[in-house]
């Protein structure tokens, strides 16, 4: 029962303090609006260039992503975002990202072309990409908070999801869940505004919603990290 109590403690700590750090910074809303219009104009721009397009496209995401990454550290520094912080973000943890994304593309490569070969070869590489996204669930975070990297991070990440995993994946879930439920009302709702507005505004309530979710996931990982049941317990009860 302590250990119930000292888990919904550090949840409502979490969500409580996410919206907080997330309306506080409601410009980074818009981000993800950025990021997609990047990768459109990327994508039309690289499609002619053949394998080398390719590359330079996922090249392009990985950037997107390091600055996402970066747009949450700033934030939970306690600090406002602005622009500069979007820019430089592109390159503050792209290699790592690069690193990471090389080290799981050439096996799955070769997992690939095996089970492509094998009856019902998708489906046993659904199952591989689901547990690979499982185990490497806090990799994110961890590209951030901690000072590892390459095959460390990926097994830094397996170690703390082993660990932690009801811990984790349970508010991850329901946020998410809750999340697709409200995006699917507001877009009935805004049916009624004229389109631009509503493009607007259902953009908006993504980009906010996708910080409030990664400023919640790094919160809770930061109080799940390094600890163990047993020393939640004590922190919550030191703390109540």
């Amino acid at each position: 029962m302590e250990i119930l109590k000292a888990t919904l403690w550090i949840y409502r700590t979490a969500l409580l303090r996410s919206g907080q750090l997330a309306t506080g910074n409601w410009k980074v809303a818009f981000a993800p609006l950025g990021y997609s219009l990047i990768l459109s104009v990327a994508g039309v721009i690289f499609i002619r260039l053949g394998i080398l397009g390719g590359m330079l496209f996922v090249l392009t995401v990985d950037a997107c992503m390091s600055s996402g990454l970066y747009l949450i550290e700033i934030i939970l520094k306690k600090r406002k975002v602005n622009f500069n912080d979007f820019l430089w973000g592109f390159s503050a943890y792209l290699w790592e990202i690069v690193r990471i994304s090389f080290i799981l593309w050439i096996p799955m490569m070769v997992v690939e072309s095996v089970l492509a070969s094998i009856p019902n070869g998708h489906l046993f590489l659904l199952f591989i990409q689901i547990t690979l996204y499982i185990i490497l669930n806090a990799v994110p975070e961890l590209i951030y908070q901690s000072r590892t990297s390459g095959l460390d991070l990926l097994a830094a990440s397996y170690n703390f999801i082993i660990e932690n995993w009801p811990e984790w994946f349970t508010p991850n879930l329901i946020i998410t869940l809750a999340g697709i439920i409200l995006f699917k009302l507001l877009i009935l709702i805004t049916r009624i505004l004229p389109w631009p507005l509503q493009f607007f505004v259902v953009t908006f309530a993504l980009g906010l919603f996708a910080a409030y979710l990664m400023i919640l996931r790094t919160l809770l990982f930061s109080e799940l990290d390094g600890s163990n049941r047993r020393s939640r317990v004590y922190r919550y009860k030191m703390r109540a």
